[in-house]
């Protein structure tokens, strides 16, 4: 029996009309594919311009230095740190903001969630911002005293010709900021550990040191405090 006029047979039909239909369906399967596609490549493209760089830490030296300072009526001590940043992204300047760096000695976990309470001291450092491809030196000392510092510490530090504590740790806190060309910057929380450091014995003239630097690194401690 024929088809009624106006009727649609499909894809495979005779009709005009409805080879029309399977045309605008084909075009628009194509433009979606074709818009998925856009969309994927450029969230793939702000993925690798927005990723954070990282910042790499080290110690200079591989020691914490200290100079024994004179006091009238107790013992002190000077400990002298130079942390280096070195940025090697090519593209984002980094931002080193709000860091503090605590010294901890081989028996205490510088993992734990209260390191300002179980180190044997922590140096304040001044924000760094560190250009693409380039390094910078922090430079920070702090003056511990029997009223800032644990007698078993301190007298370690403090003995005649020069005491050391060896294999001792370093946790640096502070936040990392990626700014990027675009004008975007990413904020991170970021927690680094170096060891093994010396700490005790004066540093050589001329800012020489005597041993090579200890490398730093990154660990996230969210998900161990969890």
């Amino acid at each position: 029996m024929p088809a009624a006029d106006g009727g649609d047979e499909g894809c495979g039909g005779k009709h005009q009309r409805g080879s029309f239909r399977c045309l605008d369906a084909a075009r628009y399967t194509v433009a979606a594919v074709v818009t998925v596609l856009i969309v994927t490549v450029i969230v793939i493209a702000m993925k690798l311009l927005l990723r954070p760089e990282s910042l790499r830490l080290s110690v200079v030296g591989g020691a914490v230095y200290t100079t024994r300072r004179p006091a009238a009526d107790q013992k002190a001590v000077t400990l002298a740190l130079n942390l280096r940043a070195e940025n090697p992204s090519g593209r984002a300047r980094v931002y080193l903001l709000n860091v503090t760096a605590y010294l901890f000695d081989n028996a205490t976990q510088a993992s734990t969630p209260t390191p300002e309470d179980d180190s044997f001291t922590f140096f304040t450092l001044v924000d760094e911002a560190v250009r693409q491809q380039l390094a910078v030196d922090a430079v920070t000392s702090v003056d511990a005293t029997e009223d800032s510092m644990d007698p078993a510490h301190l007298d370690a530090l403090c003995a005649e010709g020069g005491g050391v504590i060896a294999d001792a740790a370093l946790r640096v806190d502070g936040s990392v900021v990626t700014e990027v060309r675009s004008g975007v910057n990413l904020t991170r929380l970021a927690t680094y550990f170096c060891w093994p450091l010396l700490v005790g014995g004066k540093q050589q003239g001329g800012g020489d040191t005597r041993n090579d630097d200890v490398l730093c690194t990154e660990k996230n401690l969210a998900s161990q405090h969890q």
